[in-house]
């Protein structure tokens, strides 16, 4: 079934009789009408945490609290919403290590979950789009050492088709070089505005080589790279994944690669999730599908769990919250009008079961490529297996002696309209089969590796899959010798893809209240 994300309306709850400017109350009739819109967001922004946010049992009450403090009036709108969700996070802490469930070690700033945006468009029809495509070149990159590297492309972009590949080293930009980082992000930013981009392209087979992009239009292909290789007569499938993207897009690229590797008898599956940040999770479960081997059918594949709150369907705010169809109509049933609060908050009605169709049968082993900064769908997928089969996580550095764990997000949430924003609040946690599901500080890799960025996905040069082929041979690092290396430097990331982190799911995925 195609997923439709589906629009929610919120009513703003209007409780406002003061508001704080520069640290000096004035009446509320001393402000000008858009001023007050956004006071009575940023009170209503508090209202729906309050019984919506999964951890809602350790928010101060409003009047501690003071949503209204937050604005000022010589602050961008949507900074003065992202300041008071990043307050509203400073609040929760996991009992087991007595930290902030939402710190973000990446931008300590930031909350590591929970956002707001403002979408370039409703329409259900270009959700997707505006979800997956953001440069029209198709082109990601990694920047380390003042040194430009290509790390993926999509293969239906401009610059796939152009025959780029991961390793490319971009030794100028437009005719001009880079000289350093700082110079990069400039010359990054004025290029991707333009209608065309040209490089000069260090190639190891072919030398130095200059490439012309025109900006255009594509639809994104996840799928990196796929291959089967050859262990010993074991047929292992390899499949470099970059996104969750919308669940058609995801059935059209997935379908005949599985249909490929079983064709092939593969016996065991390698995924390659390094830089894969999330996406749709209806995609999570269609893929987990064409994986699973027949005999985990019908059984739990993992379980939503909401607050309290929304479990015993209380969360009242939500009654005006309207569940909008993809045409942005009201829905109804028996006549009348759905609201959020209809809808099933139950971990019952929110388990998950494999319905094994297609893709493979009998695969016995499955291994996870990571980095710590594959995150949400992907962390969703690996853990799914755990109970079921054999796996494996190999995790990839820059320095390969690196104690490697994925970001660490095992939360869940669907957008929620205010006015013209949408509001993502962590809202439910998402655990496998054996009730397992608390890796909030990432998912440790078995093993630790180098990314080398210079050779191809899928290549015996990639560190990565030659440990997994040579796994024999290969010295694995214990625990005690790994480093931990809390102020490293990561390599600069520009993504190819505007790419929500998160587990996103739509509304349309949750089962209505039986009445």
């Amino acid at each position: 079934m195609k997923a439709k994300s589906i629009n929610i309306f919120v009513t703003s709850v209007i409780v406002i009789l003061l508001y704080s400017c520069n640290k000096k109350d004035i009446p509320i009739y001393d402000i000008s009408s858009n001023q007050r819109k956004i006071v009575e967001k940023l009170d209503s922004i508090y209202l729906i945490a309050q019984q919506v946010y999964l951890w809602n049992d350790q928010l101060p009450a409003i009047d501690r609290f003071n949503p209204k403090a937050f604005f000022y009036a010589q602050t961008n709108e949507i900074n003065l919403y992202e300041n008071e969700i990043f307050q509203l996070t400073r609040y929760a802490k996991d009992p087991t290590t007595n930290e902030l469930y939402e710190y973000n070690p990446f931008s300590p700033k930031l909350p590591k979950y929970s956002s707001i945006v403002q979408p370039m468009t409703s329409s259900d029809e270009n959700i997707a789009k505006d979800y997956t495509l953001s440069n029209p070149f198709g082109i990601s990159v990694a920047v380390e050492n003042n040194n430009v590297r290509l790390i993926y492309v999509d293969p239906n972009s401009p610059a796939g088709k152009a025959g780029l590949t991961r390793g490319m080293q971009i030794m100028t930009i437009n005719g001009e070089k880079v000289i350093s980082e700082k110079s990069f992000i400039k010359q990054w930013e004025i290029a991707l505005n333009l209608s065309f981009i040209k490089f000069e392209i260090l190639d190891l087979n072919l030398g130095r080589r200059e490439v012309r992009l025109n900006a255009a239009i594509y639809e994104e292909n996840p799928i990196i790279k796929k291959l089967v290789l050859d262990r010993n007569k074991t047929k292992i499938g390899y499949l470099a994944y970059n996104s969750f993207t919308s669940e058609e897009n995801t059935k059209k690229v997935l379908e005949p690669a599985f249909l490929t590797f079983k064709q092939s008898n593969v016996s065991e599956l390698i995924v390659d999730l390094r830089y894969n940040q999330g996406g749709f999770q209806t995609s999570v479960n269609f893929f987990a599908n064409l994986i699973a081997p027949l005999s985990v059918d019908k059984k739990i594949m993992y379980s939503e769990r909401y607050n309290d709150l929304m479990q015993m369907g209380n969360a009242d705010i939500l009654k005006s919250q309207y569940v909008l169809d993809q045409n942005g109509n009201a829905t109804y049933e028996n006549g009348r009008l759905i609201t959020l609060h209809d809808l099933d908050y139950t971990e019952g009605a929110n388990t998950n079961y494999f319905s094994k169709e297609s893709g493979l049968h009998g695969l016995k082993k499955i291994y996870f490529i990571v980095s710590d900064i594959t995150a949400s769908a992907s962390e969703l997928l690996i853990n799914i297996f755990k109970p079921y089969l054999d796996v494996q996580i190999i995790g990839v550095s820059r320095t390969g002696q690196e104690k490697v764990q994925t970001y660490g997000k095992p939360i869940g949430f669907f957008p929620i309209k205010v006015k013209q924003f949408d509001l993502y609040l962590s809202t439910y946690q998402l655990l496998n089969s054996k009730n397992e599901g608390h890796y909030f500080k990432g998912i440790p890799a078995d093993r630790t590796v180098i990314d080398n960025i210079e050779a191809d996905f899928g290549s015996l040069a990639d560190p990565a899959i030659n440990s997994i082929i040579n796994s024999s041979t290969q010295k694995r690092l214990k625990n005690s010798e790994k480093k931990e290396f809390s102020n490293r430097r990561h390599p600069i990331y520009y993504f190819n893809n505007d790419r929500l982190k998160g587990n996103l799911k739509t509304v349309k995925d949750l089962k209505l209240k039986k009445q």
